[in-house]
């Protein structure tokens, strides 16, 4: 069985006021006594705190109260408590169970509202309990899909006591946009299959406003077109005989181009290899240049060594020659004197002589040397003198060149622009082709096939869901052996034969309790998401007395012949035999009865506030001075 949500308590507090506190336990409660005690108050007070943006009516009962506490049990989670201000906005929950607002408990802020794709709605928490969350419902014929949310669990939680008397299908609000989606609502809850495969169709009021919009457009830039051709004042054809002579004129300018450029890159390339043969030659004529200042200084060198060198074989003559002469110091005669440096002096002229030679030598290769290298240097200048002419007639070939290939493509970028203003005004031809052929698709673009989907449960689900229904009037003690089918026109039962709203107020009010607690039972049977909550606002209206309950009148024939059964006693048994499975909340006029009254839980509402308990809220304080009323029960 899936899992289920347990109320604990419900509770209002304000400042400087008691804790007004209704608790709940498992099974059935029964809240009971005079009208506008806060019985009904207590329906609305419960759907407002699950998520309800509707908050419950105000009354002079709850001057002072600000706030509402819900206690209850989550599957999986334990015990909770949900917080809420009277005048709206998000809840709170806590931890545990808190009939007052907790000083120092950490809480976690919950959004009221459904909103997709967020898990911070108390709608998400509870659907994410029940494991129903992500779910998604067909909307409409179109295909379109809404979210379920809690919302949607509302009709088959809260069944307040204008709906439980109502006609029309105890699954529909009433709103006739919100038929298709609550049918389908209720086939998700009998079978568990959602609309997520369903593909949605454009609705025809969008795609019929969403073509005319369309067509529009495509008249006006149509028209736009129009104008510009107009402007152009061409035809087509004349257009393209422009296009294709342009087009030859460009081919031809392209070759002459091609072949300007080719004279162009030729004579440029000639250069460069001129301008590089140049460079290379200067650089080898500077260096013959420097070789030759270097050799020429060389070459001074050898005429100063071999102008020293002469000089000392002269002074070497003129020594020798004085050697045979007195000594000028001492006046010997010659043979007198010792001669060893006359050997020095002929040996320094024979050095002197060997030397001079060496150089000579030496000077004369120096000399073919130098010869070579201005020889050279004459045939570097005649280099330079025919690159430099080379480099001139390339120079000359190329001004020549490059006025006219300039002149070329000047003419070829002018063509080259003709061409593409004419071509851009062929293309307005050719958009306006595309739009008349798109303008022809819409216009004759046929509707959509319906989608022709399946609406609420299918028949078989209906059958087996009636036979739930008859199970539970037969376990309440419906008189004869009620026979229920399930009409999927108007998703509603039948009672042997006869439609449910066709039944007198109390027969009906008893009848769609009967649909809901068959609605419970038959997904927890087959382990389908319900909250197993059930609240009911007078299910035994058949059992009222006209003179104390005038606004709804007397008693029908259908509703007499139930009334005289012990329906009512076989209803209570029923529900308080499904206490381990559900919690049925009974706001009812009349009392209960008194044999069963031990197997579920009562809250007597008297409307006395010297009797008992009051009503949901205690008596207001009584003015200053004035005497305080009895004590009023927990």
């Amino acid at each position: 069985m899936s899992g289920r949500i347990i109320l604990r308590h419900l509770a209002f507090v304000g400042e400087g006021r008691p804790v007004a506190m209704l608790r709940f336990e498992d099974g059935v409660n029964v809240v009971y006594g005079a009208s506008n005690t806060g019985k009904s108050f207590t329906l609305a007070a419960l759907k407002y705190m699950l998520g309800s943006s509707t908050p419950p009516s105000a009354n002079e009962h709850m001057d002072g109260y600000e706030a509402a506490l819900l206690g209850l049990d989550l599957p999986g989670s334990g015990a909770k408590t949900l917080y809420r201000a009277i005048k709206g906005g998000a809840f709170r929950l806590y931890d545990g169970l808190h009939s007052e607002v907790p000083d120092d408990a950490t809480s976690q802020v919950l959004v009221a509202e459904h909103v997709a794709n967020r898990t911070d709605t108390l709608s998400y928490l509870i659907l994410a309990y029940l494991d129903i969350d992500g779910r998604k419902i067909v909307r409409n014929e179109n295909g379109e899909q809404n979210n379920f949310t809690l919302r949607n669990f509302d009709p088959f939680i809260f069944v307040d006591e204008s709906a439980i008397i109502e006609q029309r299908s105890p699954i529909l609000s009433g709103q006739r946009d919100s038929a298709t989606y609550e049918k389908n609502a209720f086939r998700l809850m009998l079978t568990g299959r959602d609309d997520t495969a369903v593909v949605p169709v454009i609705p025809s009021k969008i795609r019929k406003a969403r073509q005319a919009g369309q067509k529009e457009l495509i008249e006006q830039w149509i028209a736009d077109i129009d104008k510009q051709i107009d402007a152009v004042g061409k035809d087509r054809e004349q257009l393209a005989d422009q296009s294709k002579q342009l087009e030859a004129s460009l081919q031809t300018l392209q070759s002459d181009l091609a072949l300007r450029q080719q004279r162009i890159d030729a004579a440029t390339s000639e250069r460069r290899l001129a301008i590089d043969q140049r460079d290379k030659t200067s650089a080898q004529a500077r260096e013959v240049e420097l070789t030759l200042a270097r050799f020429a200084r060389l070459m001074e060198i050898y005429e100063s060594d071999v102008e020293r060198l002469n000089a000392l074989e002269q002074g070497g003559h003129l020594l020798l020659a004085r050697l045979d002469r007195p000594c000028p110091l001492c006046g010997a005669e010659a043979e007198h004197h010792h001669h060893d440096g006359k050997r020095d002096v002929e040996r320094a002229k024979a050095t002197a002589r060997a030397e001079v030679a060496r150089i000579d030598r030496e000077r004369q290769d120096l000399t073919s040397t130098i010869n070579l290298l201005e020889q050279d240097g004459i045939r570097h200048a005649d280099d330079l003198q025919r690159v430099a002419r080379r480099i001139a007639a390339a120079d000359r070939l190329l001004a020549a060149l490059r006025p006219e290939e300039a002149h070329l493509r000047s003419g070829y970028q002018e063509r080259l622009e003709k061409r593409d203003e004419v071509r851009e005004n062929l293309k307005l031809y050719e958009d306006r082709d595309r739009l008349a052929v798109q303008l022809s698709q819409i216009s004759s673009a046929p509707a959509p096939a319906k989608l022709n989907l399946t609406v609420g449960i299918d028949g078989p689900t209906g059958h087996e869901f009636s036979v739930k229904v008859a199970e539970v009037l037969k376990a309440w003690g419906f008189p004869g052996d009620p026979t229920v089918s399930f009409d999927s026109q108007s998703q509603d039962i039948w009672l042997n034969g006869k439609e449910r709203r066709a039944n007198g107020k109390g027969v009906r009010a008893v009848l769609h309790s009967a649909f809901k607690v068959a609605t419970l039972l038959f997904c927890q049977d087959r382990g389908l998401p319900h909250p197993g909550i059930l609240i009911l606002d007078t299910p035994l209206l058949t059992y009222r007395e006209p003179i104390k309950v005038p606004r709804y009148g007397e008693l029908a024939a259908d509703e007499k012949a139930l009334a005289a059964t012990p329906l009512h006693e076989g209803f209570y048994r029923h529900l308080a035999s499904l206490a381990d499975q559900a919690q049925f909340i009974i706001l009812e006029n009349s009392d209960p009865p008194t044999a069963l009254v031990p197997s579920i839980t009562t809250h007597l509402f008297t409307g006395d506030p010297n009797d008992g308990r009051m009503g949901f809220f205690p008596p207001p304080p009584p003015p200053p001075g004035q005497a305080v009323p009895g004590e009023e029960q927990p």
